[in-house]
């Protein structure tokens, strides 16, 4: 009864400022970042006329972005019909390390180890390092200002050399390759509304293929060096709201990629789509329902590293480690998040989810997505431990197990939510 007390004056408060004019606009909390940053975010102005809306527009732009934690705003009235608009922010630690672990093709430990700023300077650019051991030595640089001279324009990049083994099947012989990948990307987006982001994405690219073991085979080189350009355009349809670690809402992920080089066996031009769809359901009881299914198709052209893969970290939990690899991939995954315990900065959440994925193998025909061999569910259990104040600060611990005919299964970490 309270509760429905309290919303309907703050619902009277809202009905009475509008029509009021804006006289004074404040900012308070922030400690790390700098005015001219928050402003960039905050759309309304001093002596503009107060649209409840707009403002709380505003509020979802601020809280999607890493330094902010949680944002509101508080009105007071002014002499003459004036108001006054106080904008609270609780800002995130954003200089955040990165662990990941896994194990290589050959049983060997894997890891990804990096540190990343999402508010370098207090003036919300991203700056980080990492560094990769998976078999070799691979290392790269983020940098980026996702709101470039204002809100709507934004740019990012990347440099990065990874150096791999990997395997390459040939009929019914696998074969490995030390593979060094080299890449430099540079990308630009562009935001005309709240929900709407598009981008555009140049890049470079060197492979080396250098035969490791397997046999010989005239189909497969010993050595292979290859030169590429790549481009990408992408579109962010995104209605997401955040409150701290919770989510409700839509948002979907279009993007289209296009490679020109020499591949591995000859082809000049590579294409591939992939559509990414996320749905949210905050409930009342401190739960979160959360669920994405991605369609990813590429050209079906031969090749040892198609675009698509079954990772741990990406779609099936307890699969293994690039276990599958393939032209076209259909997956769907689905979890429930129950927060059991909550306290000032920290929460931790149970989950169980259901992970189920379909895979073309490549030079396969379409309808062979839907081959048995091809299907993969997954099911299991989860914990999450989230500090509500350092973005993206979850350590996620899965255990997943096939329910098919697979006898695959395991434990899988990462920061982050997996979706």
């Amino acid at each position: 009864m309270r509760k429905l007390f309290f919303l309907s004056l703050l619902f009277l408060e809202l009905v009475n400022a509008q029509g009021y004019q804006i006289d004074t606009l404040v900012i308070n909390g922030l400690k790390k970042s700098k005015p001219s940053y928050i402003q960039k975010l905050i759309f309304n102005k001093k002596d503009v006329v107060f649209d409840s809306i707009s403002v709380q527009n505003d509020i979802i732009r601020l809280i999607r972005e890493p330094a902010v934690s949680h944002a509101f705003y508080t009105l007071d009235t002014l002499k003459n019909n004036h108001l006054k608009v106080t904008y609270h922010i609780l800002e995130n630690k954003t200089l955040i390390p990165a662990l990941d672990l896994w194990s290589t093709i050959d049983g060997e430990l894997a890891y990804h180890l990096g540190v990343t700023d999402h508010n370098f300077l207090g003036r919300g650019y991203k700056l980080g390092l990492f560094y990769r051991k998976n078999n070799f030595d691979g290392l790269g640089l983020v940098f980026g200002n996702p709101n470039f001279i204002n809100y709507s324009f934004g740019w990012q990049g990347i440099i990065q050399k990874r150096n791999t083994s990997e395997p390459v099947v040939e009929g019914t012989e696998k074969v490995f390759y030390n593979y060094k990948y080299y890449n430099g990307e540079l990308g630009f987006s562009y935001r005309p509304s709240l929900i709407k982001t598009f981008r555009f994405d140049v890049g470079y690219l060197k492979e080396n293929y250098e035969l490791e073991n397997g046999y010989f085979s005239e189909k497969l080189p010993n050595f292979f060096a290859t030169e590429k350009f790549l481009s990408k355009i992408s579109y962010d349809h995104n209605q997401l709201e955040q409150y701290y670690y919770f989510q409700s809402g839509i948002r979907n992920q279009l993007t289209t990629s296009w490679v020109m080089g020499e591949n591995f066996r000859g082809e000049q031009f590579f294409f591939s789509i992939s559509n990414e769809t996320h749905f949210f359901v905050k409930t009342k009881s401190n739960g979160n329902w959360a669920s994405r299914l991605h369609f990813g198709l590429s050209r079906n052209i031969q090749t040892p590293f198609p675009a698509f893969v079954l990772d741990n970290n990406m779609n099936l939990r307890g699969v293994g480690n690039k276990t599958y690899r393939g032209s076209m991939l259909a997956s769907f995954n689905t979890e429930y998040r129950q927060t059991l315990i909550e306290g000032k900065w920290l929460a931790i959440q149970l989950n169980g989810f259901l992970d189920t994925a379909a895979i073309r193998k490549v030079g396969d025909p379409f309808r062979s997505i839907l081959h048995s061999e091809n299907l993969h569910l997954y099911s299991g259990i989860g914990v999450r431990l989230i500090h509500k104040y350092i973005h993206t600060a979850i350590l996620r611990i899965d255990y997943g197990y096939s329910l098919l005919n697979d006898t695959s299964k395991g434990l899988v970490f990462g920061i982050g939510q997996f979706f």
